[in-house]
């Protein structure tokens, strides 16, 4: 296996006397691999707001952990971990908020009026011009005038999702 998957790697043992070829052994290995969530998924799922843990929320925090967790050091180190992770977790959810999981409005472009269409298309316009340019002098005119495209295209996109919300 490569290098960056041997974390994967749980027990290995190479059986001696066992050769497949002269420089080869057989090799006896257990990997644990884990099912890839995809993107859709992910997007769907509510998250806590780690990012309010500031300010005043710290001390909030903190206090409330360390009120509702009783730590037990009898049983499994497992079990144990599990518990913690539990109560931290849910003072994080009451504390901090969570997302509701939903994406923030209407990404399609199909809406979009005439103008906001034709400013995306000499933006694009721009950029390949800027992307195929091989002459110096050239390159830092294309790349203003790209600049200039893709901020006017910014404007438009912005007007036209205040209008139509």
């Amino acid at each position: 296996m490569r290098q960056h998957d041997r974390r994967w790697w749980r027990d290995s043992k190479v059986i001696p006397g066992e050769t497949a070829a002269a420089q080869h052994h057989l090799l006896v290995a257990d990997v644990v691999l884990r099912e890839k969530v995809s993107r859709m998924e992910r997007k769907g799922r509510s998250r806590i707001r780690w990012g309010n843990l500031k300010g005043t929320n710290i001390t909030m925090f903190k206090d409330k952990v360390i009120s509702t967790t009783t730590i037990h050091l009898v049983g499994d180190a497992n079990r144990i971990w599990e518990d913690m992770a539990a109560s931290i977790t849910q003072v994080a959810k009451e504390t901090l908020g969570s997302t509701t999981g939903r994406t923030n409005g209407n990404k399609e472009s199909w809406w979009w009026n005439e103008d906001v269409q034709s400013k995306i298309k000499d933006k694009q316009r721009s950029l390949r011009d800027l992307l195929r340019c091989t002459n110096e002098g050239e390159h830092w005119r294309l790349r203003e005038k790209y600049k200039n495209a893709r901020r006017e295209a910014k404007k438009a996109v912005t007007e036209a999702k205040k209008h139509s919300v």
